[in-house]
């Protein structure tokens, strides 16, 4: 579920998104995704955990910068993004970002953190 809403959401912000590894041919910038599922800390049925939202960009760093902008506004930090689901309940918020050394003069990289809480219920 939360796979599948985090890459229906990338593809509806139009950036460049894929799961685990870019299998694509290659568009700058692009994304591609991990994720830690935190361990149960109630009975409800709540579960947390992190996506974490690796881009790749050769050329300019702005670029990444507005991709960054671009998911923070439609995660919003504070209110997040809320939606149904077949078995409850998805918010996700944006959790930060920074910058990331390549190794290779051309080549820039950034982390953006998505915090992703699931219930069941409705919102």
């Amino acid at each position: 579920m939360v796979l599948k809403f985090i890459n229906e959401q990338m593809s509806q912000i139009a950036v460049n998104y894929e799961f685990d590894e870019w299998t694509s041919d290659i568009v700058y910038p692009y994304f591609v995704g991990e994720i830690s599922e935190d361990e149960p800390q109630t009975e409800d049925g709540a579960e947390t955990a992190t996506v974490m939202l690796t881009g790749f960009h050769r050329g300019k760093y702005i670029e990444l910068e507005k991709a960054k902008e671009k998911i923070k506004k439609h995660f919003e930090p504070i209110t997040g993004l809320r939606a149904k689901t077949d078995s409850g309940t998805i918010a996700v918020f944006f959790a930060g970002a920074f910058n990331i050394p390549s190794g290779e003069a051309d080549l820039k990289k950034i982390q953006i953190n998505l915090k992703v809480k699931t219930w069941k219920g409705v919102i």
